[in-house]
């Protein structure tokens, strides 16, 4: 090979180097271009097992990917990220408190947790901030969704010291709103009520930061159909929340009506009751496992005639929704006894007497018009006052958000590739 063969060989390989170089360049350019094409929402409730929390975090999650099939949204209970034993661990404790000693747990509810408790907030601080960050910085969000105040608290503080600069959104579970939530620092509340947005807009929230959307459901959870008035059985649906909690069984043992009412239960995922309910072998009371599917919630909803349950956030928003008549028989301590002060005094639930038959008590309110329209009025005024009723409706919302901020990023980001490609040529 001559020494200009030589050369020539050597220009080449240099030149195809440089090429090669410039292919993995751009490659990186575009694999991050990418990243920024994607939107990342992480999506925080609270422990695994199921509630209010996962619930709408849920359908707020299927509402994102009907809207854009680009989206990555993640639910993460921080807990369980954390250390899975720690949340298996706080969660059976949570229960065994809650069934065994509730009064003690709603004294504990209201002194650390309905009012500011800077001893209870300095050891979340110490125990689980720096853990938070570590969670924030793993998945690179470009919003963070909380839709249970304990990690809104977290997230809320590393914006406040400055660590953390990611949009976030509270979405409330709950007719109320405890001390835990963080607010100075939240970009959108979408709360529960009227109420509630005036307590932010006290807490110096601006307005246009709050929306009442009640609490979010899905949207299957419509107005219903209107069904025969000629039915020879009243039909009750009974929910315990997704643990199945309360003494159901006991009340449908003193059923002496089999004749006139029907019964489904839902025992969530509490084994013990469906066991018990169906050795009762009664065909008028049917046990149901628990639930996940919206569409067969749906259809059980649009079945009942009423709703006995317990005062959790989604599930009396969902009948309120469909319109049922709702009666309370049990209250567990903390957030459901404030839960139920709100809907008692605005009229959108009946408790019950557990000193009289809760089958007549429930019949008496449903052959009574008077009582019947005073609940219905009661509903229709609390619904009048949401301001975005669809969860899809609030998905698109917040997407605009992201999507406009990324779409600047995109812009300045495919400026800088382009620039680069045509200062080497």
């Amino acid at each position: 090979m001559n020494v200009g063969s030589l050369f020539q060989f050597q220009e080449n390989e240099i030149l195809v180097s440089i090429l090669s170089f410039w292919k993995i360049a751009i490659f990186i350019d575009l694999v991050v271009f990418w990243r920024i094409e994607m939107k990342n929402i992480l999506v925080l409730p609270l422990f695994t097992m199921e509630s209010g929390h996962h619930r709408t975090a849920d359908v707020l999650i299927s509402s994102f990917k009907k809207q854009d099939s680009y989206i990555n949204c993640e639910k993460v209970d921080f807990l369980t990220y954390m250390n899975p034993v720690l949340e298996k661990s706080i969660s059976n404790l949570y229960l065994k408190w809650i069934s065994n000693w509730p009064v003690n747990y709603s004294r504990f509810y209201k002194r650390f947790f309905s009012k500011k408790s800077d001893i209870l907030h300095s050891l979340y601080e110490a125990l689980f901030l720096e853990k938070m960050e570590q969670l924030l910085e793993e998945k690179l969000p470009d919003l963070v969704i909380c839709t249970h105040s304990f990690p809104s608290f977290l997230v809320n503080k590393l914006k406040e010291y400055g660590v953390c600069s990611t949009p976030m959104i509270n979405v409330y579970t709950d007719f109320f709103v405890n001390d835990l939530w963080g607010i100075s620092q939240v970009d959108m509340h979408f709360v529960p009520s009227k109420e509630i947005k005036a307590e932010l807009i006290k807490a110096s929230v601006p307005e246009e930061n709050i929306i009442i959307t009640g609490i979010i459901t899905s949207d299957l959870a419509s107005k219903r159909k209107c069904r025969s008035t000629n039915k020879r059985k009243i039909r009750i649906l009974v929910s315990g929340g997704s643990l199945g909690l309360g003494n159901q069984l006991f009340f449908l043992k003193q059923s002496v009506n089999k004749d006139l009412i029907e019964y489904r239960v839902l025992c969530g995922l509490n084994a013990k009751l469906y066991r018990e309910i169906s050795s009762l072998n009664l065909n008028l009371i049917k046990p149901l496992p628990y639930i996940t599917c919206p569409e067969q919630m749906n259809h059980l909803y649009n079945w009942a005639d009423a709703l006995i349950t317990k005062p959790g956030g989604v599930t009396i928003s969902e009948a309120i929704k469909k319109r049922i008549p709702i009666f309370i028989y049990s209250v567990l301590p903390g957030q459901e006894e404030i839960n139920m002060n709100y809907l008692e005094k605005k009229g959108l639930v009946r408790k019950l007497n557990k000193a009289r038959t809760v089958e007549e008590q429930v019949v008496t309110a449903l052959k009574n018009p008077v009582a019947l329209i005073k609940m219905n009025k009661a509903n229709e005024l609390f619904l009048s006052e949401i301001e975005m009723n669809s969860c899809l409706e609030v998905a698109n919302y917040i997407l605009e958000k992201v999507t406009s901020k990324n779409s600047n990023k995109r812009i300045q980001y495919l400026d800088q590739i382009l620039s680069r490609i045509y200062c080497s040529l």
